[in-house]
């Protein structure tokens, strides 16, 4: 009887263990989400890359825009109703940095999104700064350095510190990026109003990012021109300032975007390329 008993026990703890072994145990990831998308534009307007208008855009805590939307995005109403269709420009946390093909009317384009072509935005700990890189020819200057100066001399709290913008500024006159422009840039160097220009990032704004750096406060430049010959780009530079791209080609079946986790417990921020298809 006492035999029938432990065996009647020992069946069970078995039980219990493997069902207990059975049950899935499911991870909920509670990191934001930040979504870059760049030179999403066709050679037909008005029309993005297909795809791009499939993604659902609630997933994501911010959605960064990189510029050249469509081909002409500011050119009427029409096309920037069909874009603002699709992003929802004037939301908040829906940040939109200038591109060449953006450009025609950057009226309309305020009157969309509610902004001025460069503009500060703070999401919680994560600070953004939003740069206008058409308006003086790939340069900061004048007004737009006096607002960039303003806001970095004042950043003292943030985790990070985004630099939003269409050009990759930082690849002109750096010892290793320069020589690489003609291959990863959409823009090619020169003196044209779509080209990567001769510019003062190096001289006057990245000292100013890498005192921010060395404040403990990371510095991330991410820049949405590149696409036709490479759809990602990442450096890390000596002071450990990142310089990303992320961008697409109408004529290519395989299109990434840029995205990005942020822990708001420990402001830990990773990054991933991944296929719209996985979006």
């Amino acid at each position: 009887m006492c035999r029938l008993y432990f065996n009647y026990l020992l069946l069970f703890g078995l039980l219990l263990f493997f069902s207990s072994c059975s049950k899935k145990t499911t991870i909920v990831d509670t990191r934001q989400k930040f979504l870059h998308l760049s030179h999403t534009r066709t050679d037909t307007n008005p029309s993005l890359i297909n795809g791009v208008d499939k993604i659902d855009f609630s997933k994501y805590d911010m959605l960064l825009l990189g510029g050249d939307l469509t081909e002409s995005t500011s050119i009427d109403t029409a096309t920037i109703d069909y874009v603002d269709g699709i992003f929802d420009l004037s939301r908040p946390t829906t940040l939109f940095a200038l591109g060449n093909h953006d450009y025609t009317n950057t009226n309309l384009i305020s009157a969309y999104t509610q902004r001025p072509p460069y503009f500060a935005y703070r999401h919680g700990a994560v600070q953004f700064v939003v740069l206008d890189t058409q308006d003086s020819y790939s340069s900061i200057v004048w007004e737009q350095q006096d607002f960039l100066n303003a806001v970095l001399d004042t950043l003292t709290t943030a985790s990070h510190l985004f630099i939003l913008h269409h050009k990759l500024i930082w690849m002109y006159d750096h010892i290793d990026l320069n020589d690489q422009i003609e291959s990863i840039s959409n823009g090619i160097f020169g003196s044209c109003f779509y080209c990567l220009n001769e510019n003062n990032f190096h001289e006057d704004i990245y000292p100013k990012l890498a005192q921010i750096q060395s404040q403990g406060i990371s510095v991330v430049c991410v820049a949405g021109d590149i696409g036709k010959r490479v759809n990602e780009f990442e450096y890390m530079t000596d002071e450990g300032i990142h310089f990303l791209a992320s961008g697409m080609d109408y004529q290519s079946d395989r299109n990434k975007a840029l995205l990005f986790f942020y822990d708001r417990e420990t402001q830990a921020l990773s990054w991933e390329y991944r296929w719209l298809s996985e979006l």
